[in-house]
C-alpha cells in the first residue's frame, strides 16, 4: 500500500509542476496618442501587464515593427499576481501624417506571443523660413557657399542666381566683387539693400570662352555685408570642348607613341628627363588645350600646342626627385580637341633607392 501511495505522489507532483504556467494580461493592448507635434519630442506610453498565471513570467524578447518605435521592458521575472510594464516610445521627427505601429512580445507565458499597438497623427512642424539658406555671412543667409555650374561648353555663357535673405532686424547692404583679372565672371546683388526678412539674389554670369581654360576650374566671389561681415562663394565648372559643329570625319585624332614610361632607378634630389611624341592622325588641327600634372615635381612641355594633320610633336618631360626612397608615380593629363580623346593620361614611374 505504501509503495502505491509513494508512486502516486511521485507521479502527481511533476504533473502539477508541469501544469504551472505564467500568463500575461495587459490592462490595454492599444493606445492612441491623438495628434502630436513633429518637433514636440518622443511620444511615450507605458503598457501595464499582470502575471495572472501561477509561475514566474519572463519576457524573452520585445520587438518593434520599425526603428521609429523603441520599447523598453521589465527584465526581472514577474511573480504570479505581480505587474510589470513595457514602455513604448515613438519618434515623430520627419514623420508627418498618420502612424500605426506594433510591438511584439515573446515570453514564457502560456500565451507566449502577444502584441500591443500605438497610433496617432503627427502634425508637420512650422516651416523654417531659413531652412534652404545654409551659408551665413553676418545676418545675410545664402543658399550655399558654392555654385556648381556643372559641365559647360567652352563657348557657353551661363547665367545663374544664388538666393539670399536678410535674417536680421536691421536693413543690410550687400556687396560682391570678383578678381580684377576675372573678366569672364560678373556678379550683381539684386537688390543691393535688403530689409528685414527680405529676399534677394546674387546674379552670376560666366563666360567660358573668355575664361580660356579647360576641365575643372574654380573661382571666388567675395561677399561683404554691412557692417563688417565677410564671406566667399566658390564658382565651380567643368569646361569641355564644344564638338557640336565638328564633322567627325574631319576631326583631329590624337595618337600617343606611349601612354606610360618606366624610368627605372632614380637618384635622390636629381633631375630626370624623358620625351615622347603625340601624332595627329586626323584631318584637322589637333590642339593641346591644357596640360596638368599630379604635382609640381613634374613638368611636360610640348614642342608645339597645335599639331597639323599627319604631323607629330615632341613632349619634353622633366621629373625632379626628392630624397625619400620608394616607388614614385606621376600623372600628366592632356586636354585635347579630339572628340574621342578629350583627356588622355600619361603615367611616369620610377624608384628612388
Amino acid at each position: 500500500m505504501m509503495r502505491k501511495l509513494l508512486f502516486l505522489f511521485l507521479t502527481i507532483i511533476p504533473l502539477i509542476a508541469f501544469s504551472q504556467k505564467a500568463k500575461i494580461e495587459f490592462e490595454k493592448t492599444s493606445h492612441d496618442f491623438g495628434t502630436i507635434s513633429e518637433n514636440g519630442g518622443a511620444a511615450v506610453y507605458d503598457f501595464v501587464f499582470k502575471n495572472t498565471g501561477d509561475a514566474p513570467l519572463i519576457l524573452n524578447n520585445v520587438r518593434a515593427s520599425c526603428g521609429c518605435t523603441t520599447p523598453s521592458w521589465s527584465r526581472q521575472p514577474i511573480a504570479p499576481g505581480e505587474t510589470g510594464s513595457i514602455k513604448v516610445s515613438y519618434d515623430p521627427r520627419h514623420r508627418p501624417g498618420r502612424f500605426n505601429k506594433s510591438v511584439t512580445i515573446h515570453s514564457n507565458a502560456s500565451n507566449a506571443v502577444t502584441s500591443v499597438t500605438i497610433n496617432g497623427t503627427v502634425t508637420s512642424k512650422p516651416a523654417d523660413p531659413y531652412a534652404a539658406f545654409r551659408y551665413t555671412v553676418g545676418t545675410l543667409k545664402i543658399t550655399s557657399d558654392q555654385l556648381n555650374l556643372g559641365s559647360i561648353n567652352n563657348t557657353a555663357i551661363v547665367k545663374k542666381d544664388i538666393d539670399i535673405i536678410n535674417s536680421g532686424e536691421q536693413p543690410v547692404n550687400v556687396n560682391v566683387n570678383v578678381n580684377s583679372n576675372a573678366n569672364y565672371l560678373t556678379a550683381t546683388v539684386i537688390p543691393a539693400t535688403l530689409k528685414k526678412g527680405e529676399k534677394g539674389k546674387i546674379s552670376i554670369e560666366y563666360n567660358a570662352d573668355a575664361k580660356k581654360d579647360w576641365g575643372i576650374v574654380s573661382d571666388k566671389i567675395n561677399v561683404s555685408v554691412s557692417p563688417e561681415a565677410k564671406g566667399e562663394i566658390s564658382i565651380v565648372a567643368n569646361i569641355k570642348e564644344d564638338f557640336s559643329k565638328i564633322n567627325p570625319e574631319e576631326a583631329p585624332v590624337a595618337t600617343f607613341a606611349e601612354k606610360s614610361a618606366e624610368l627605372g632607378i632614380l637618384d635622390k634630389n636629381a633631375t630626370k628627363k624623358h620625351e615622347f611624341y603625340i601624332q595627329n592622325d586626323g584631318k584637322s588641327d589637333l590642339i593641346i588645350r591644357k596640360i596638368k600634372t599630379s604635382d609640381n615635381t613634374v613638368t611636360a612641355i610640348p614642342a608645339r600646342t597645335v599639331i597639323k594633320p599627319g604631323k607629330k610633336a615632341k613632349v619634353n618631360v622633366t621629373l625632379k626627385t626628392d630624397d625619400q626612397p620608394g616607388k614614385k608615380v606621376k600623372i600628366i593629363s592632356f586636354t585635347l580637341n579630339d572628340p574621342k580623346n578629350t583627356i588622355v593620361s600619361y603615367k611616369l614611374s620610377g624608384e628612388i633607392q
